[in-house]
């Protein structure tokens, strides 16, 4: 069962530590929520991170980014694509076999598939103008990700860093793969450029997000938000759910129509939820009770926390490519809050509709016999969806199994990925 473990996310998280809470009837699809937050991937490490020891990287932002030097670059391009003028993939490998330098086009971080990315007239083949593109691209996502007081030139630190970025190769993969989200995510946070984030540079983007995610709300700029900053983020962030919650509260529970519930109606909604709270922790310890002991301990909630870290950049990408709607590579404040009522909207639906398939009497309105049979149907629900997907058939879902999972049930719910702008070749924010 796949499951927010505790500890997985810092303080102001918007998920639960279950996928079952005690708030909705709802709550496992909070795995589609996942996509819709942008909550820091945070939690303690289990012990200090080794200091990495940085290299010294190559001068290979020189001439072919900062500055970008158009003319030796011109000059380096037709020394090396024959006759014709355009560079084919053999010219490209017997080129890359021999030195290279701030003088050549070619530099090591370059590859045939990532240029072909703007081969426009599709002859597999680059020719001067396509090559050209490829290094402005390249440019302004390395600008993009590295130029931190935005004087559009790179110098000290920026320039190192940006440097061994493009000595680990993932700028030219990132391009290869179609750029967008994952590339910017790399770009942005991979600041020593081994093509990974260490422990302090997951911190450093789990704090830039929490920080991105509460700005709105933090009127006092300290960084934290009040009582007051935070109810009004839940009552904004939660309208749509909230409303819908109060809905099914009055449409359920209040037998007597009055528009509000009495101390007995109070008393069978409470009952109800402490039937759903315990079918919650019953998935709970069915999912991820690892050694069979009856109960999930904090090492178990760990354990699943370290698994789900090592996915938090596939995550955080994940999200960003429902987001972001325009598709420039970028998600906006709008985008991101359009997409959480998008999710939320979905969910309210299939709520109701899979509600109604246990309304014997057609009446509108589950009795105590028919949400029984709601709740023994939720769980076979979730039981059925965690099998569909458990490809290494253990009983639970790991990362991957479960990120399947959210977007086969996005997809149900009508959430699925803009398309991307054609020609778009993907950039950094």
């Amino acid at each position: 069962m796949i499951v927010v473990p505790e500890g997985r996310y810092g303080k102001g998280s918007q998920m639960n530590s279950r996928i079952i809470s005690e708030r909705s009837a709802a709550a496992f699809l909070a795995v589609v929520a996942v996509l819709a937050s942008t909550v820091a991937v945070s939690g303690a490490p289990e012990a200090a991170a080794r200091p990495s020891v940085k290299k010294p990287a190559p001068k290979l932002c020189l001439g072919a980014v900062d500055p970008f030097d158009r003319a030796v670059q011109k000059t380096g391009f037709f020394a090396i694509a024959g006759k014709d003028g355009e560079l084919t993939g053999e010219e490209f490998r017997d080129a890359s076999e021999k030195e290279m330098s701030t003088k050549t086009f070619l530099r090591s971080f370059d590859t045939y598939a990532a240029m072909l990315r703007f081969d426009k007239d599709k002859n597999s083949k680059i020719d001067w103008v396509e090559a050209q593109a490829y290094r402005l691209d390249l440019r302004k996502r390395v600008m993009s990700a590295f130029d931190a007081n935005k004087d559009s030139r790179l110098k000290g630190p920026e320039r190192q860093a940006a440097n061994r970025a493009l000595a680990s190769g993932k700028f030219a993969r990132g391009a290869a793969r179609g750029g967008g989200a994952r590339a910017g995510f790399m770009e942005k946070y991979d600041t020593d450029g081994d093509g990974r984030l260490s422990e302090d540079e997951r911190k450093a983007m789990g704090e830039a997000f929490r920080k991105r995610s509460i700005g709105k709300y933090d009127k006092d700029g300290d960084g934290k938000l009040s009582e007051e900053e935070r109810n009004a983020m839940r009552k904004d962030r939660g309208g749509i759910w909230m409303a819908a919650t109060e809905r099914w509260r009055l449409q359920h529970f209040d037998l007597d129509g009055d528009g509000k519930l009495s101390e007995a109606e109070e008393a069978e909604q409470r009952e109800f939820q402490g039937q759903f709270r315990a079918m919650g922790k019953s998935l709970d310890v069915q999912f991820n009770d690892l050694d069979g002991d009856g109960e999930v301990s904090t090492e178990e909630r760990r354990k699943i926390g370290r698994e789900w870290r090592k996915s938090a950049v596939q995550m955080m990408v994940l999200a960003a490519t429902y987001m972001d709607r325009d598709g420039d590579g970028q998600v906006s404040d709008e985008e991101r809050a359009g997409f959480g009522k998008r999710v939320q909207t979905g969910m309210i639906k299939w709520m109701e509709d899979f509600g109604k398939e246990f309304d014997a009497d057609t009446n509108g309105r589950l009795d105590k016999r028919e949400r029984g049979a709601f709740l023994s149907g939720l769980r076979k629900n979730i039981e059925a969806r965690v099998k569909r997907f458990d490809a290494d058939h253990d009983g639970r879902l790991a990362p991957p199994e479960a990120i399947e999972m959210m977007k086969d049930f996005a997809r149900e719910i009508d959430l699925v990925p803009p398309k991307p702008k054609s020609g778009k070749t993907g950039g950094g924010r």
